[in-house]
């Protein structure tokens, strides 16, 4: 599986990648030594990695466990690896084409007719919910407190004040709400005090679920202010963990 820590500048470019030391070689993910030595901030998902998520880890099990039974235990490890997780490959290049569409719409008005479905899905959403995007694809840093990102969109509604709302797909089982997975939350404040600075009462977020098994189907989780402070909380104890474990803290960087 890839590398997933992603980093960004202090002027929030993103650096997910660094050329090889021989540049023939062409370019690999950026790693914690990279981003000491060119002073980078950890994104959100990355800080978040040092949460133990029990469910995930049962299911790349069972993956793997299936590949076995499908491929036979003699294959070499990195082949049933593989196998195992090509799925995850497939949703996410569909996730990534979702993401896009929508993008695109919201901006452009033009998107991959192949994504039709979905991008209509949220537009129903977002018209019956009052939704208005103020800024797109935002790339964010807290230099105060180490770390960065891109959050889809700030949003304004009939709630007062802003909000932060990030797209997820999902697979759903029909007639069973989608539940945000436990860093969700977290990812919403983070970016929202990266974003704004504070977290005020009126400080609301949102994901917005779109279904990949139930195309046209869209579900939404909404947080008010007071859950996301206590959201934030839990994220920065995870902020300071991964400093502690990684021994690099890119407020005292710069």
């Amino acid at each position: 599986m890839k590398d997933s820590s992603h980093w960004y500048d202090k002027d929030g470019k993103a650096v997910f990648e660094v050329p090889y030391k021989d540049v023939k070689k062409g370019m690999r993910p950026t790693r914690l030594p990279d981003a000491v030595a060119l002073k980078l901030f950890p994104s959100v998902t990355t800080i978040l990695n040092v949460l133990a998520k029990p469910s995930l880890d049962r299911w790349k099990l069972e993956q793997v466990a299936n590949a076995c039974r499908r491929l036979g235990t003699d294959q070499d490890n990195s082949v049933l690896i593989d196998a195992a997780f090509e799925q995850v490959a497939d949703a996410a290049d569909l996730g990534t084409s979702i993401h896009k569409a929508i993008e695109d719409h919201y901006q452009t008005g033009m998107y991959d007719s192949n994504m039709g479905l979905y991008v209509e899905a949220v537009d129903k959403w977002v018209v019956a919910e009052g939704v208005k995007f103020t800024e797109h694809e935002l790339r964010l840093v807290s230099l105060s407190h180490g770390f960065a990102g891109t959050t889809d969109a700030v949003i304004t509604s009939p709630r007062p004040g802003a909000g932060i709302l990030d797209f997820k797909s999902r697979k759903t089982q029909p007639g069973k709400k989608v539940v945000p997975y436990e860093t969700q939350p977290m990812q919403i404040a983070a970016y929202y005090v990266a974003k704004f600075g504070f977290l005020p009462d009126e400080a609301y977020g949102c994901n917005v679920y779109i279904s990949t098994t139930e195309p046209g189907r869209i579900d939404a989780t909404w947080y008010t202010g007071k859950q996301l402070r206590e959201e934030w909380a839990a994220f920065m104890a995870c902020r300071d963990l991964w400093i502690h474990l990684n021994g690099y803290d890119p407020r005292f960087s710069l």
